[in-house]
């Protein structure tokens, strides 16, 4: 690829060369026709003909000149400046050879060709100098502007490379953060089957062992899914409710208040759980009934989630950081590894009693 390109630069550059000393060509000999056309005799093209050798020798050169500087610029500092005077004063005495030689065609063939090159060395070195330097210039902007290309090529390279490691990193971070919650479920449900059991009440552990295979099955489906829609989000935590339905029985009412426009929005997958089983762990600890609801609406292109239960406030522990369990914490964490300052979560006592859990979810580009 590499080898491709630069090759198909150096023909663009020969190609370039080519058409830029002919343009020279043609307008000097233009200009001289116009100032002298009734001086010599052949007309426009005789003009032509004579400024070809003017020119040639430079059309010539330049690609040498190109290759000789970019040497020179990979060389020691020390060393350019007395390279750069050697190049120009190498390629000055070289166009003037070229002249000579080319003269006796162009021109009289009866002058010597070594006093085409004296003539050429005294009165056209300054001119001649001037072109190279001229050219050299034209060179190191170049090679300047294409030193320029690699670095932006490169820097977006490595945007991209560090963009991806980022998202890498990202994604190993939100797996970590949901590893710690299901050992929290399954551990519960698991108490909850064991109690079931104890109790002989095997119907209910064999139906809770059912619900919690389905949830598992769930959970393995989306386990490499960062965001899911809320839809596929309350089938998991209406999976797990049940298992909590049947410790609770009819003494847990729970409730769904979802807006339509709301099911399809993409949703971190199994964010509402740690929540879910803060309610149970806090809010309804000293209790043996419970009220959850669940509620989703959209706000001004955002998505705001709700769980409310009748529980105990937070005035009612001790330490009022006991509801930021780690749970919630992970919750916060997935929401800023996601979103970062986008999205928000806060607890908050209601004025009838119990806590509401609120979230506020923007629609990432790609969701």
């Amino acid at each position: 690829m590499l080898l491709t390109r630069i090759a198909s630069s150096r023909k663009l550059l020969l190609a370039v060369n080519f058409v830029f000393w002919l343009a020279i060509t043609v307008i000097s000999a233009t200009q001289l026709y116009v100032r002298f056309q009734g001086q010599y005799d052949g007309g426009w093209f005789n003009f032509f003909w004579r400024q070809s050798v003017s020119w040639a020798g430079w059309a010539l050169l330049t690609p040498f000149i190109f290759s000789t500087l970019q040497r020179i610029n990979k060389g020691e500092r020390a060393k350019k400046t007395l390279l750069h005077i050697l190049a120009a004063l190498g390629f000055t005495f070289g166009y003037s050879f070229i002249f000579s030689l080319l003269s006796p065609i162009f021109y009289d063939s009866s002058i010597p060709i070594w006093e085409y090159l004296r003539q050429s060395l005294i009165t056209g070195t300054a001119a001649n100098l001037l072109v190279y330097m001229l050219i050299a210039t034209f060179s190191l902007m170049l090679a300047y502007y294409q030193r320029s290309q690699v670095d932006r090529e490169n820097k977006h390279r490595l945007d991209l490379e560090v963009a991806s490691l980022e998202r890498q990193l990202i994604s190993a971070q939100l797996e970590t953060l949901k590893s710690q919650i299901q050992p929290h479920f399954l551990f519960n449900s698991l108490h909850s089957i064991a109690s079931l059991i104890r109790k002989n009440e095997l119907t209910k552990a064999t139906e809770t062992i059912a619900i919690l295979s389905e949830l598992l099955r769930a959970t393995l489906k989306n386990q490499e899914r960062n965001l899911i829609s809320l839809e596929e989000e309350i089938n998991l935590i209406n999976k797990y409710l049940q298992i909590e339905k049947i410790r609770f029985g009819d003494n847990l009412d729970i409730s769904y208040d979802l807006e339509t426009n709301t099911t399809d929005f993409p949703v971190p997958a199994f964010i509402l759980q740690p929540i879910v089983e803060n309610c149970f762990k806090h809010a309804f600890r000293n209790r043996e009934s419970g009220k959850l609801v669940i509620q989703s609406n959209l706000h001004q292109e955002n998505l705001q989630l709700s769980v409310t239960d009748n529980g105990e406030g937070i005035s009612h522990h001790e330490d009022t950081k006991s509801r930021s369990s780690l749970g919630v914490k992970n919750v916060v964490q997935r929401l800023e590894k996601l979103y970062h300052h986008s999205a928000s979560f806060f607890l908050k006592e209601n004025e009838t009693g119990g806590t509401t859990a609120q979230l506020q979810i923007p629609r990432l580009p790609h969701g």
